[in-house]
Formats: structure tokens, C-alpha cells, sequence
């Protein structure tokens, strides 16, 4: 068989991560790698340097999930590919399944290298680059999950039953998703001011502080021009007005919700300036008028190319776990989505 690093020819490295660190170090939902892969075997190097929390990893074939599985304490050998036909040539990816988890920094998944019995043949580009940054709702959290479950754990996130994978699968783009559970614009679910999506937005991996990640990067000044995107699209709000509803206070901080959304699309625009920027609207019992009226300050102040997109609200017959979308809402919304951007983009 032979053997290669993560960081060789053909191989396409997924997500935004500290590509010059060895191993690669994946910690956003959907971080990972894919290659164009003419063989029987195909097997991937991953350590794991803390046991808990579970980092869950998917591998797909064409776009097809074949097995997923947690990372393992230590370094060890895992088969992406087994027994197939030595002729076809097929797209193998493997990505992060769980997302980054700010309370345990130290967590993370480390790939060293392939081994496979075949060639990796070289990737064509993809029709788009998008950004997605979210919440839990980008995180896919209670997407593959039991309905009525309520467990808070890291097995029930997924990066392959999210609207970012359905929408991306439908328009051949390629994504990077910056999603944190509980997260908003200027705060948490609790309005605990840490827990934002924008402060460390110009980093690797922003929300991830201490030695630990510091040590791997993730707070590193991120180089946008590395992977220009075309689009980046911002699902917010949900955890800002909810913390304000919970406390009664929306009417007194909604100037303040808007002014840091206003912010914050405009740091987006500076550091991608060619990227059309779409706000996913919150649902409609968590004022969507917020983010309307942020995006439309915005185009006032000259900031071209940003537009609002309407998602139908989630239903009881939607749910999957802890009150969040199940893959088939998720899917409809995906591809909801992707014919508004093909709109856009013209792809």
C-alpha cells in the first residue's frame, strides 16, 4: 500500500484550519478532507489527544455516507474504502461531524496521513465557495436524532444532515461552516456576552481559547484571500432574541441586537469583498424584522450584495432532537436555499 501525508498532492483539505500545522487539526463542523480515489482501499490516520468529548468524523462516497465513527484516544488507523471495485473512480470525503467545543478546547481531531490501494487523481474545482456561519441550527444539532430526545451530546451533531451539506450537495460548492451551539451575534442563549459569533470571526477558530488551541492555531489570524468565497451565509439571531424574550427585554436591546449586526455584516464585507452575503432570516417568533432591518442599514450604508432569504418555520413534524430541524427539514430547506443562491450566483 501506499502511504502519504494529509497534506500531499490531490488531497483537498476542507474547513477553515491552520494549514501549515502537522497534523492538520480539524475542529469546525464539516472540517475534513476529500480526494478523487481509483482503487480498493483507502484508509485515513486520525488521533484523537483527549477521550472525551467524542469527536465524530463521517466518511462519504459521491456524496453517499458509508460509516461514522468517534476518534479514538491516541493514533490509529481507520478504512474509509474497503473492497471496492479497482476500475471506478470515486469522490471520497471525510468530514467532522461534531462541532468545536469552546468548555473543552482541548478537543480536537488530528489527521496524519492516508493509505490506500490505488491512486488519488486530481479534484476538479468547485462551482462555488460558500461560508456558513450559525448556531446550533448550522451545527445540525438533533438532525439524525431521535424526536423527543433530550440529551446534549456530541454524537447528535452532524455536518451531512444540515442544510449546509444539502445545499452545498445540490449547487457542487464547496463550504466552510462556523457554527457554535447557544451562540448569537452579541451573545448567548443566556446573554452571556462570550458566547458570540463575531469577535472571533477574523481568527482560525475564534471560539476556541487556552494553550491548547492556541498551540494548533486557532488563534491565528485567518488569510481570506486563501479561499475566496462567493457567498457567506449568516444564520444568527436565534440565541440573541431568545436570551431577550426569556429575560423580557427585547423592546430595550433591539437597537443594541441591530447595531452589532450591522457591525458585524460589515466586518464580513471587508474581509471577503467580493462574496454576496445572505442573512437567513430567524423564525418568525424570534422577530426576523431585526435582521431585515440590519441588512437594510447595511445596502443604506453602501455595502452592496446583501440580501435577506426566508426559511418556512420548523413545525412539530419537523423536530428531531432537543426541539431542533430532523435531516428531512433540513434537506427542504437546503435545497430551498440553493436554488435562491443559484439565483444569485448564476450557478
Amino acid at each position: 500500500m501506499t502511504e502519504c501525508n494529509i497534506k500531499s498532492e490531490n488531497i483537498r483539505l476542507l474547513g477553515r484550519l491552520d494549514a501549515t500545522q502537522t497534523p492538520i487539526c480539524l475542529d469546525w463542523t464539516g472540517s475534513g478532507f476529500e480526494v478523487l480515489f481509483k482503487g480498493e482501499e483507502l484508509w485515513v490516520e486520525l488521533e484523537a489527544p483527549v477521550r472525551k468529548p467524542d469527536m465524530w468524523v463521517l466518511a462519504t462516497v459521491d456524496g453517499h455516507p458509508v460509516t461514522r465513527f468517534p476518534v479514538q484516544e491516541g493514533r490509529h488507523w481507520y478504512p474509509l474504502v474497503l473492497g471496492m471495485s479497482a476500475d471506478n473512480t470515486r469522490k471520497v470525503t471525510l468530514m467532522k461531524e461534531t462541532q468545536a467545543m469552546p468548555a473543552a478546547p482541548e478537543a480536537t481531531v488530528m489527521v496524519h496521513g492516508l493509505r490506500y490501494e490505488g491512486e488519488l487523481v486530481p479534484l476538479p474545482e468547485p462551482a462555488l465557495r460558500i461560508e456558513f456561519i450559525g448556531d446550533s441550527l448550522t451545527s445540525g444539532e438533533g438532525a439524525l436524532a431521535p424526536k423527543d430526545n433530550d440529551e446534549w451530546i456530541s454524537l447528535w451533531f452532524t455536518a451531512c444532515g444540515n442544510y449546509s451539506h444539502y445545499a452545498c450537495k445540490a449547487l457542487n460548492a464547496e463550504r466552510r461552516v462556523l457554527s457554535q451551539s447557544g451562540y448569537g451575534v452579541s451573545w448567548d442563549w443566556e446573554m452571556k456576552p462570550e458566547g458570540n459569533m463575531s469577535e472571533g470571526y477574523r481568527k482560525i477558530a475564534g471560539v476556541l481559547k487556552g494553550e491548547a488551541a492556541e498551540k494548533r492555531g486557532c488563534q491565528k489570524d485567518y488569510d481570506f484571500t486563501s479561499w475566496p468565497a462567493d457567498v457567506v451565509c449568516v444564520r444568527l439571531l436565534t440565541n440573541d432574541i431568545g436570551a431577550t424574550l426569556s429575560q423580557h427585554k427585547e423592546a430595550e436591546l433591539a437597537d443594541t441586537i441591530t447595531e452589532n449586526c450591522v457591525r458585524f455584516l460589515h466586518t464580513i464585507r471587508e474581509c471577503n469583498p467580493t462574496a454576496k452575503i445572505v442573512w437567513i432570516l430567524p423564525d418568525s417568533k424570534t422577530h426576523p424584522s431585526v435582521a431585515i432591518h440590519a441588512v437594510n442599514r447595511c445596502m443604506a450604508d453602501g455595502v452592496g450584495n446583501v440580501s435577506c432569504f426566508v426559511v418556512p418555520d420548523c413545525t412539530e413534524a419537523d423536530l428531531g432532537a432537543r426541539q431542533h430541524p430532523n435531516a428531512a427539514y433540513n434537506r427542504r430547506i437546503g435545497l430551498m436555499l440553493a436554488d435562491y443562491l443559484r439565483s444569485l450566483t448564476g450557478c
